[in-house]
């Protein structure tokens, strides 16, 4: 019966059948070849259950790895979405920065121009007598308010009267009668 043995050991290792069905035939009435033949049986389904179980285990586990490689690599563009979103708006707060410095550079002097003018004609700088509430002339400051600085006026006023075939010294001015400027709409 050894002999039998061995020679199903060999069958199976050259790959000519199962272990358990030569036992099984071999067993015949021999209660311990059956017993054996049971538990070799009992024994490969449980490799078999514990290396699927294995398999499905490594499947898991790749399935996993590759979540979380898709989920790192969505969070780089993510990242690097929200990078391309903080350069643009950094370049567009720039472009407005330097549109706004621009318009204040531009505004100081159209300011400095009104308040030469308002020198000139003898105005207040700040309201042009227009504002009853303000700290310089209470709303008087019209222009002749003061008497107007003699270098402002040649240089801002005296050139447009001279093309107006106006007198240009001031002082000529005093006591006559101008005609009130023609208003036309803007």
């Amino acid at each position: 019966m050894n002999d039998a043995l061995l020679e199903a050991l060999r069958q199976q290792a050259a790959g000519g059948g199962s272990l358990e069905g030569t036992l099984a035939g071999m067993a015949g009435g021999d209660p311990a070849l059956g017993l054996l033949s049971q538990m070799l049986a009992h024994r490969e389904q449980t490799l078999t259950h514990d290396l699927e179980t294995q398999q499905q285990e490594e499947e898991r586990l790749a399935a996993l790895a590759r979540a979380g490689e898709e989920a790192r690599q969505l969070e780089e563009l993510r990242q690097l979405e929200e990078e391309r979103r903080q350069a643009q708006r950094r370049a567009r707060l720039e472009r407005l920065r330097l549109r706004l410095e621009g318009l204040q550079a531009e505004l100081a002097a159209r300011q400095a121009l009104l308040d030469d003018l308002a020198l000139a004609l003898g105005a207040c700088p700040a309201c042009w007598g227009e504002d009853p509430g303000c700290r310089l002339c209470r709303g008087r400051g019209q222009p002749g308010f003061v008497r107007p600085e003699a270098a402002a006026f040649r240089r801002l006023v005296a050139p447009a009267l001279e093309a107006a075939s106006f007198p240009t010294d001031p002082r000529t001015l005093v006591g006559r009668e101008t005609p009130e400027p023609e208003r036309r709409p803007l």
